[in-house]
């Protein structure tokens, strides 16, 4: 879902989408992602996920079961739906925990390179992947196939 990050960018693509959307440093998207996602999981809610696309700001909104990815134009200040994506909000967060997990490091570098607090924002990004995989393992009875939300 998301790539490795190089360069204070990173593409997003779900299996299932057209196009590749690539996200700047502009939003600090591990940790500000990863908020979100444990918000939706401890609340049973849908939530949103931005990214800045320089230009175009994107917006995907994580449902039960789907994907709504937007793309919002500055200069316009007009919202377009650019993609619908079969997937549920236990297989985003499984995948968005695997992607950040598989370059932590660089996630961690993604806004401030050589940052001096580079250790705490180490062990913060460390804490709320650690949330998140209690809360797939806690929520998978509720969100699996099968089940109320699905």
């Amino acid at each position: 879902m998301l790539s490795e990050p190089h360069s204070g960018w990173s593409d997003f693509h779900l299996n299932g989408t057209q196009f590749n959307y690539g996200l700047s440093y502009l939003d600090d998207i591990a940790y500000d992602w990863l908020d979100q996602a444990i918000h939706g999981l401890e609340t049973m809610l849908p939530f949103c996920v931005k990214g800045f696309m320089e230009p175009g700001r994107f917006l995907c909104l994580v449902s039960y079961g789907e994907c709504l990815i937007l793309i919002e134009d500055e200069d316009k200040n007009e919202v377009s739906i650019e993609e619908s994506v079969k997937i549920s909000m236990l297989d985003f967060c499984k995948e968005l925990h695997s992607d950040i997990s598989k370059h932590f490091d660089g996630w961690v570098n993604f806004v401030d390179y050589n940052s001096p607090d580079f250790e705490a924002k180490k062990l913060e990004l460390q804490k709320l992947l650690n949330r998140l995989e209690e809360l797939i393992n806690e929520k998978s009875i509720y969100l699996g196939p099968g089940h109320v939300f699905l």
